[in-house]
């Protein structure tokens, strides 16, 4: 599973099942947080929050960030209508997923 919040937790979020394919895109950010910066369809993002919560900001080059009205953390960033950016955290293999066949023997 892949899990993310804001600094003061009011907006959690995690992305659904991942493809193998997928998973290999994702690549560690700079911090000692262990974060992974992945790009995936917004369709698998799960957002649980207040709708007060989260609010766009509309960037000149197009970009929409997605930020938190309390802390203003970004959640993430809307590339195009399908396409996001986010930092997650990895918490463990989600057990009904499929295996991912870079492990298997």
């Amino acid at each position: 599973m892949y899990r993310g919040s804001c600094h003061c937790q009011a907006i959690q979020y995690e992305i659904e099942h991942l493809d193998e394919l997928e998973a290999d895109n994702e690549t560690l950010t700079q911090t000692d947080t262990s974060q992974l910066s992945m790009t995936v369809e917004k369709e698998r993002l799960v957002i649980d929050c207040a709708p007060f919560s989260l609010a766009k900001l509309h960037e000149a080059n197009g970009e929409t960030h997605h930020v938190c009205n309390v802390c203003a953390s970004v959640i993430f960033v809307e590339l195009n209508p399908n396409k996001v950016r986010l930092e997650v955290t990895f918490t463990g293999h989600d057990a009904l997923a499929e295996p991912h066949r870079q492990f298997m023997l």
